[in-house]
């Protein structure tokens, strides 16, 4: 797995790419609800062809990361395979089709076909899998678009570094201002730490402007539209990690020759604790080897 240090502003077409893929990834974590975190087992950290998931005589489309459940069969299709893991065991079984299996807390039972291979997980990624909700999120549906929308960084996001690319979208070519303020609860007249203007669609934060770790900032882009005059506006707040979260989180990074299973439940862990873009630096990497996960990246969050 190659290694994402790249921090080059996206395009308006990798924008809208990556705001397609948080809306499925919402979507297959509400497809798979029936499968509730707080009992879960285990989860779906790899799928390749065809499988089902049935759970108290409810059979639906196996898919990635969702979660695994008591008494659970999963039934994989001929030429198919998939990798299930289980919290109890730290171990990832891979079960190759045309078989079925039985999902416990300790063991993945053989019901027909192959037996399941068994291998040894990361255990602290494991652990921290385990205690966030990795795939939480909400879909909204609306009927027409905002004139103006931000895509990153995300609102309520964790930002593990301190010089952010910001990037929206707009309905219509113009020029945006975009501004920076730190949120301070005592203050009620917040003065913006940057403003800028620019014709752009996504900007990086200069080198002479420095975040404070820990500190939850609001931005906001708009324009004024040449169609009737009216000012378009987006917002969003975000949260630049403190020293002790960005080391917690960069320290459960598999080794970049770690399976794919590995960096699956790390991008996912990332999508837990809102860092939406380190995960979709993670779902990009995990595309380029493995193209039939590229949907879930930008392949991104």
């Amino acid at each position: 797995m190659s290694a994402f240090t790249s921090r080059r502003p996206i395009s308006i077409g990798q924008a809208f790419a990556s705001m397609a893929c948080a809306l499925v990834c919402a979507l297959f974590a509400l497809m798979a609800g029936s499968a509730q975190a707080d009992t879960a087992l285990g989860m779906v950290l790899d799928v390749q062809g065809n499988g089902r998931m049935e759970v108290n005589g409810v059979s639906s489309k196996l898919q990635l990361l969702a979660y695994l459940q008591p008494k659970m069969q999963i039934t994989v299709d001929a030429g198919a395979r998939v990798s299930l893991s289980l919290y109890a065991t730290r171990s990832v079984y891979q079960v190759t089709g045309p078989a079925q299996v039985s999902i416990e807390k300790e063991n993945v039972i053989s019901l027909q076909g192959q037996k399941a291979v068994v291998r040894p997980m990361a255990e602290k990624l494991v652990r921290a899998a385990e205690t966030s909700n990795v795939i939480a999120g909400a879909v909204r549906m609306r009927q027409l678009p905002p004139r103006i929308a931000i895509t990153a960084p995300e609102n309520n996001s964790l930002l593990l570094g301190d010089r952010p690319v910001f990037s929206w979208m707009a309905a219509e070519a113009a020029e945006f201002d975009i501004s920076i303020q730190a949120v301070d609860e005592k203050l009620t007249d917040e003065k913006p730490i940057v403003s800028h203007k620019l014709k752009e669609n996504n900007w990086q934060l200069p080198d002479n402007i420095r975040l404070e770790e820990g500190r939850t900032y609001r931005w906001q882009v708009s324009y004024v539209s040449a169609r009737d005059g009216k000012t378009q506006m987006s917002r969003a707040e975000f949260r630049l990690a403190s020293k002790a979260e960005a080391a917690a989180l960069t320290d459960l990074r598999p080794d970049e020759q770690a399976a794919v299973e590995e960096w699956v439940l790390y991008a996912a862990t990332l999508q837990g604790r809102r860092a939406y873009a380190e995960s979709r630096l993670v779902w990009q990497s995990i595309a380029r080897q493995r193209p039939d996960l590229a949907r879930f990246g930008e392949s991104g969050q």
